[in-house]
């Protein structure tokens, strides 16, 4: 059962980094097209300066569902051979039990701000684009980070780590 969980929660996961490389990538494009443009012509791309921060700040929170799930967090793996296997993984699960807190506070702390955002009106100065969906969506991604966190903790309690996940993802063949 975790298995099938695992393997769904990881292609959402992957969905998601995907997506919001993608979306990094095309503000590169758009910030090289807008240092192009005001070089050359002396007429910048308004949306790129105006946007980037809320842009990076969704693409940035595109791959912590994948960071959580992969557990590509820093974690220090040579206690377990002072403390013992068993308090190794006791280890473990606290630091992901700590790791769901945090997360859940993040979570929580960015819903309360999109709130905000969305309750004042707040939007980008020179377009007048509002930032609240752009904080809902990150809030959003966090709350997935949160799911993806949860999966890793109730790896953790049916039986330890996964050898798929314990180390870096690789790429290729």
């Amino acid at each position: 059962m975790i298995a099938a969980v695992e393997r769904i929660a990881r292609l959402v996961a992957r969905g998601f980094a995907v997506a919001g490389l993608g979306l990094l990538l095309c503000f590169a494009v758009a910030t090289i097209a807008d240092g192009l443009l005001r070089f050359f012509f002396a007429h910048p791309i308004d949306a790129v300066n105006d946007l980037g921060g809320i842009v990076a700040a969704v693409a940035v929170a595109s791959c912590i569902p994948l960071v959580m799930l992969e557990r590509g967090n820093i974690t220090i793996r040579f206690i377990a051979t002072f403390i013992g296997p068993r308090a190794g993984r006791l280890a473990d699960l606290a630091a992901g039990l700590l790791v769901e807190l945090i997360l859940a506070g993040m979570a929580w702390q960015f819903i309360r701000f999109a709130e905000q955002a969305e309750k004042d009106g707040i939007a980008t100065w020179m377009l007048h684009v509002p930032t609240a969906p752009f904080w809902w969506a990150v809030a959003a991604l966090i709350c997935v980070g949160v799911a993806m966190q949860a999966v890793v903790v109730l790896r953790y309690l049916v039986g330890g780590s996964s050898t798929e996940t314990d180390g870096p993802v690789e790429a290729g063949p």
